[in-house]
Parts: structure tokens; sequence; C-alpha cells
């Protein structure tokens, strides 16, 4: 069995005897866009290979979208939260479909892939972004192998943009102190000094009730959080297990925390049956969900309005975490009360606090082995 090998434009494309039909009719199989007449030799001799060994089948003729959206209604979808599966298909319907649906599975090549994917790039979307749209392809062409429409998941031969690491913006604890100052009276105080205070993540914020909250020991428990999908907001459990965590606070959050519950309770009383209770620590007047999108703006025009270096709501957890770290705390602590999956995760995050910290530590340890020697001079 030997291929017959072609250039076509800019790419190399092989033919192949792959037997003989039910009427005994030759049937050839052409398979293309290779970059090299090397790559095409490898591909071809590795279909020859898998038809000696009868472990070739021959693709159906499916298209990508007709796959693509059976495979996520009738099976992912099932398998994920929902959230991420509203997350995944507005991927599929934004990107995917619209450039790849059209084509047949078969015919998917890794030049496609790669055209489709520097595309996005030359649109400057970014290369994690692009990874997660990768992701979707690598996963449906992977079950797309495993259930016989192809032969090979072509997504496997992709080379990646590699992720540049988003420099953290932070404030200091000057900074963070004063803005916390200046921004008491606003409705939406307690959802910063949640943020600067604890270090939870916005949809954690944006869902913690009353409940989950024992002020006379002075402790928070995570065990919701907000999201928004298409079909609206939904509490949810956290993702991972470490996201379900305990946080102390301090004093001066159990005092915001009192505080905010008696504006609240009068609230409730003036509006009555006008109160959608859900027990809500951040909340609209009338009791209802905030919109993540919603404390984004707010917190915009906080910062406008007394001329802060502008920060995201994120970047508030960014900003204790660091604080933290470079009080001194243990990253594994810090960890923990991030609801980081592990301690890594931590340290490679912040790496930028590392330098000072060492620098500290070095200095720490000079002064210590030095008082050690005056000590033991002096026993002499």
């Amino acid at each position: 069995m030997k291929g017959h090998f072609r250039k076509r434009g800019k790419t190399w494309y092989f033919t192949l005897d792959i037997g003989k039909d039910e009427r005994g009719k030759r049937k050839q199989k052409k398979v293309g866009g290779f970059k090299t007449k090397k790559e095409a030799e490898k591909a071809c001799a590795e279909l020859i290979a898998q038809i000696e060994s009868e472990g070739y089948k021959e693709p159906k003729k499916v298209t990508l979208e007709e796959f693509m959206v059976d495979y996520f209604e009738n099976h992912v979808k099932h398998t994920i939260r929902r959230t991420t599966f509203y997350n995944q298909m507005s991927l599929v319907n934004k990107h995917i479909l619209p450039k790849l649906g059209n084509l047949q599975l078969a015919k998917i090549t890794p030049m496609i892939l790669q055209r489709f994917y520097n595309e996005m790039i030359e649109q400057g979307y970014s290369a994690s972004y692009i990874r997660g749209i990768h992701a979707i392809i690598g996963k449906t062409l992977k079950t797309a192998t495993e259930w016989d429409y192809i032969s090979k998941n072509v997504a496997t031969l992709i080379k990646l943009p590699r992720v540049t690491r988003r420099e953290i913006n932070i404030w200091s604890m000057e900074e963070a102190t004063r803005f916390l100052s200046l921004v008491k009276d606003r409705s939406t105080f307690i959802a910063y000094a949640l943020a600067i205070y604890t270090g939870m993540r916005k949809g954690e914020i944006l869902a913690l009730r009353w409940q989950d909250c024992d002020l006379d020991k002075g402790q928070i428990s995570v065990r919701q959080t907000l999201y928004h999908t298409k079909g609206g907001l939904i509490f949810q459990e956290p993702k991972t297990r470490g996201s379900r965590r305990t946080i102390s606070i301090s004093d001066y959050l159990i005092k915001c925390l009192k505080k905010h519950k008696r504006k609240q309770n009068h609230i409730k009383l003036q509006l009555g049956s006008g109160y959608q209770d859900h027990g809500l620590i951040v909340c609209h007047t009338h009791g209802t969900p905030i919109h993540p999108q919603d404390i984004n703006r707010d917190l915009k025009r906080a910062i406008k309005k007394h001329n802060f270096r502008p920060i995201s709501f994120h970047d508030l957890r960014h900003t204790h975490a660091t604080m933290l770290l470079q009080l001194g705390e243990n990253p594994k602590v810090v960890s923990e009360r991030l609801g980081h999956s592990s301690v890594t995760i931590t340290l490679d995050t912040y790496s930028h606090v590392l330098p000072d910290m060492q620098k500290s530590l070095a200095e720490k340890f000079d002064l210590a082995m030095k008082k050690n020697q005056k000590s033991s001079e002096n026993t002499l």
C-alpha cells in the first residue's frame, strides 16, 4: 500500500487506495492541508498502519455544527455545571460555528484550525481566550474520535499562543483604607469592605447571606456564588471543595456588618411586603440580587468621583492577598482564605510579592544571627 503525494497551492495532500466498495469499485482516500510533504507522508503512514491493523473506519459525513450541537445538547449539558454550559455555548455560537460549523468533521485539518486561531490573535483576542475555545474544539473532536465519527483528533497537533501573565493591579494599604473611608455612606460600601477585608470573590460576596455569618464568632462561611447566565442570575455552590470555606473576620468588619444589618432591617420595616427577602447581605434596596456588572459600574463611578487609581473589583481581592503576604502571613493560610485549590496557585499568582518577602526574610535572619553571635561572645 502506497500513497501518492501532490502539492496544491501552498499545501500538500496525499491519495491512498483504501479498498473497494460494495460494487467492487476502487475507493480512494484524499487528505490535504499539510504544510510540508513530510507532514503529509507522516499522516499517510499513520493511515496505512490503521488500515493494515484493521483499526481504520471511514469517517461519517457529518458537519462540525451537526455533531457539536447534538453533542452539547444531549451529552455535555448533563455533565457540567449550568453556568459552564452557557459560557461554553456562548463561545460555540459566537466563534466556532460561524467559522467552522459548515465543515465536515473529517475535513477539519490542523492548518484550518491554526488559521482560525491566528485570525483571532490578529483580531486582538487574548491567548487565554483562544485556549478556552481550543479546549472546546479539542474536547468535541476527541469525542468524535471515540464515537468513530473521525479517525483522529487533529486538535492535538495545534501550537497554541503562549499565555502572558496579566500584571496584577492593586492598591496600597493606605489607598484601600482611604477609599473605604470615602465610600462609607454608599449603599454598596459593605461589598467593598468585604472584598478588601476578606479577599472573597465578587460572586461570593453578592451571594453571601446573613445565615452564612456568625458575627459572635467572627466567621463567614462561603457556601454559594452568584452567577450571570443566559437565563438570568442564579445561585450555585462554589466550583471546588476548597472554595467552600470559613473565613475569620476582624472586629472592624463585624462592626460594619452589624451597622449594615441595622440599616437593612430599617428598610425592611419601611417597605413591608414590598421587600423581597432573599437573606442577602449585598443587595438592592428592595432585597433583590445585584447584577455583577452593576457592582463593577458602581466601583468605577466611586473611583472616578474620588479620583482614585483605576482598579477592578477582582483586584480588591488581589489587594487583600498581597497585603496579607506583605505582612508575613503564611502563603498556605492565604491560599485557604482565598479558596485556592492549592498553595501553588497562590504563590504563582502573587509571585510579585515574593522578592520583597525574601529580602525581608534575609534581613530578619541576618539580624537574628548577629544577636546570637553577640550573645555567644558575651558568654565567652
